[in-house]
């Protein structure tokens, strides 16, 4: 039984997808810490905020939380062809939230899902090139449903069941 975390950016579908992966990993017999992105209403990062306000108590949770994890998937739409803002800022936010940016990321397993009616791919990959950028390791495989695309469970527990063994 592994720990797995699912971190999610999206207050409607993918949340919807984030948690059908909650109920697939416990059915494996996994643990998981889910993770709403938007429920933490993080304030946008800036050098000028991060000055004026200090870290917030939640981006430092949420950098905690991280950092217990060996193992997550990042379920995200694809926004104008990159990742919602939400994501982007929340982990901006984390990454300030360790001793040395990298430390909640570096050698971390990572899966990556979207449902997005635009398709996705391009998010997909620029979800790819911020983790990787961090020091995650990506899995190869990704999960990316749409509105005509529903989610291969099979793909998925095989997925699940990776972050796992690699975790």
């Amino acid at each position: 039984m592994a720990k797995i975390g699912i971190l999610v950016a999206s207050a409607v579908s993918n949340i919807k997808l984030g948690r059908r992966l909650e109920e697939l990993a416990h059915e494996l017999g996994h643990e998981v810490e889910f993770i709403d992105l938007v429920a933490l209403n993080l304030p946008l990062y800036s050098t000028v905020e991060e000055e004026r306000n200090g870290l917030p108590s939640e981006a430092l949770d949420l950098a905690n939380k991280i950092l217990d994890l060996k193992a997550f998937i990042v379920v995200a739409p694809e926004y104008n062809g990159v990742m919602p803002p939400v994501l982007n800022n929340a982990m901006a936010w984390t990454s300030r939230s360790t001793p040395s940016w990298r430390d909640a990321f570096n050698e971390k397993i990572v899966a990556l899902a979207t449902h997005s009616g635009g398709g996705g791919a391009k998010g997909l990959q620029a979800m790819r090139i911020m983790f990787q950028h961090l020091g995650a390791n990506i899995l190869a495989r990704e999960i990316l449903t749409s509105y005509d695309k529903p989610l291969n469970e099979e793909t998925a527990k095989n997925i699940i069941e990776q972050l796992a063994r690699l975790s």
